[in-house]
């Protein structure tokens, strides 16, 4: 599928979308009005992206979803200002160059080097299972960071110089074998990474790179809100995880717990009772969560119709 005619006769075109297609950019005239780029599941003959950058110099938002073909591709857009690029090659080294991008998600199912220059980058979601080597530039507007990786802690102490960092969410690929796989992650090295951090999310793997143990006054009072997702395999264990987040960070307002649909129901409603019993001060809201589906979340009166009947679980 070549789209060469079509390409270069959109002299008014702002938003273009291009799907299952083998394309070749030779020549390609520039598209001065495009604004909008989507390519998905296409094999592009592009290999470093130089002609992307010289056909779409005003692009605002970028989304390479399965674009195949790249190698050391480099994304450098002056006016771009939302990017979502799926890896799909697993490129050595991909390079985001965009000084008045927001927000940027990179994600992949295999190990990448990243660099990315965007000092106005304000969201920023990273799904690799390890980057080989991640290089930020320092991001003084980062409010909002999800990373996902088999290794979160080396791609954590990658951040180490962005303190402005507000809502947190963790999750891990799951665990391989490798130089970091001894490294758990502490509420004191978050917060001595992240001091003004005032959301944290555990995603279900997450818990599995958690290490309790106790903290030192570092940022405890600044955490407002907390959300985990629970699968409880070890009910003693799992609540001794919960217990460390909500004991130590004593200046939290609002947690949210999702368990995991296959869990029994009424274990699931006696570690409910157990919690709302220990911390009563704190607005909770419960939900159970499902693979492949919307978290779902309980309403305020079945929640408060559960707890007067439900007695915990736990000593408290």
């Amino acid at each position: 599928m070549f789209l060469f005619v079509f390409l270069d006769s959109g002299h008014n075109l702002v938003e273009l979308e291009v799907k299952n297609a083998w394309l070749s950019v030779e020549n390609l005239n520039q598209m001065l009005m495009v604004t909008s780029l989507t390519l998905e599941c296409i094999r592009l003959d592009d290999k470093e992206l130089i002609q992307l950058n010289k056909s779409f110099p005003n692009l605002q938002v970028l989304n390479l979803i399965d674009v195949r073909g790249l190698k050391l591709p480099t994304i450098h857009l002056l006016h771009l200002k939302t990017c979502h690029w799926t890896i799909t090659d697993a490129p050595p080294f991909v390079t985001v160059i965009a000084p008045n991008l927001i927000t940027l998600t990179i994600e992949g199912k295999k190990p990448a080097a990243v660099h990315v220059d965007a000092p106005l980058l304000t969201h920023f979601h990273l799904a690799l299972p390890h980057a080989d080597s991640l290089l930020v530039e320092k991001f003084e507007n980062l409010k909002t960071l999800c990373i996902e990786a088999s290794f979160l802690y080396p791609l954590l102490f990658s951040f180490r110089f962005t303190k402005i960092v507000e809502n947190l969410t963790l999750d891990s690929q799951g665990l391989t074998k490798g130089p970091f796989e001894r490294f758990k992650i502490s509420l004191e090295n978050l917060f001595k990474i992240f001091p003004n951090m005032t959301s944290l999310c555990f995603r279900s793997r997450a818990w599995s790179e958690f290490e309790v143990r106790g903290m030192f006054g570092v940022g405890m009072q600044e955490l407002r809100t907390f959300c985990g997702y629970l699968m409880i395999v070890d009910l003693s264990l799992t609540l001794s995880l919960v217990a460390c987040v909500l004991d130590q960070c004593y200046g939290l307002l609002d947690v949210s717990l999702l368990i995991h649909q296959n869990v029994d129901s009424y274990v699931s409603k006696g570690f409910m009772c157990t919690c709302m019993m220990r911390w009563p001060k704190l607005n909770w809201r419960w939900g159970t969560l499902e693979e492949g589906k919307e978290d779902c979340w309980i309403s305020y009166e079945d929640l408060m119709q559960m707890s007067s009947y439900m007695k915990p679980s736990f000593d408290i």
